[in-house]
């Protein structure tokens, strides 16, 4: 399932996507317009901030897309890399899993769970949507942690630094598109911090 795999993307495979640890370790990909739909009557200036911020977040995907192409053909170029980070995932899964809990497993069990409903007439009882909550929290709690690991940080820095090496040498474009990113990033950063300073005034 194409969400799913997002989802390990995200988690398990995070730390060595190039696009997501960019700048910082910020994960853009996530945010939205976080003011859009919560003050029920904008003045002309938050009107203003919030349309700047649909445009960044427009570029912000625009580029990262272009970026995740690049990311992809690094990996089918060498080798390597997908050596690289298939180690790291096997780290964080060694890193999650502890007291009896195997992470890969557990998200195999939520990839079945998940997969049971896609497109199925049947809905899922309350008891599974509960359950499935359940497993998701802890996942998600343990693979937080497991990136506070020093080790599990280090190859994520190792891979992220090896495949942007690939992707600029490969592509004379993908240099621009990092420092792009990081200044959209920082555009964002400062409206969402403009927008807060607002209503607090407010």
């Amino acid at each position: 399932m194409s969400v799913w795999n997002q989802k390990l993307r995200k988690t398990m495979v995070a730390a060595g996507v190039a696009t997501a640890l960019a700048f910082s370790g910020a994960a853009v990909a996530q945010e939205g317009a976080p003011v859009q739909g919560h003050m029920p009557e904008l003045t002309d200036e938050q009107r203003q901030m919030v349309e700047e911020m649909r445009e960044i977040q427009r570029d912000l995907q625009q580029t990262q897309n272009e970026l995740g192409r690049m990311e992809e053909r690094a990996y089918e170029n060498n080798p390597a890399l997908g050596q690289k980070r298939e180690a790291l995932q096997a780290k964080i899964a060694e890193k999650m899993s502890s007291d009896g809990y195997d992470a890969q497993q557990e998200f195999t069990e939520m990839q079945e769970m998940a997969a049971k409903y896609q497109g199925a007439e049947e809905q899922p009882s309350d008891a599974e949507i509960e359950a499935f909550g359940r497993k998701q929290q802890e996942f998600q709690q343990r693979q937080q942690q497991a990136f506070q690991d020093e080790e599990v940080q280090s190859m994520a820095e190792d891979l992220r630094s090896d495949v942007q090496r690939e992707m600029e040498q490969s592509n004379p474009e993908a240099k621009e598109l990092f420092t792009r990113l990081e200044q959209k990033a920082r555009e964002m950063q400062q409206l969402r911090q403009k927008a807060m300073q607002m209503q607090q005034d407010g």
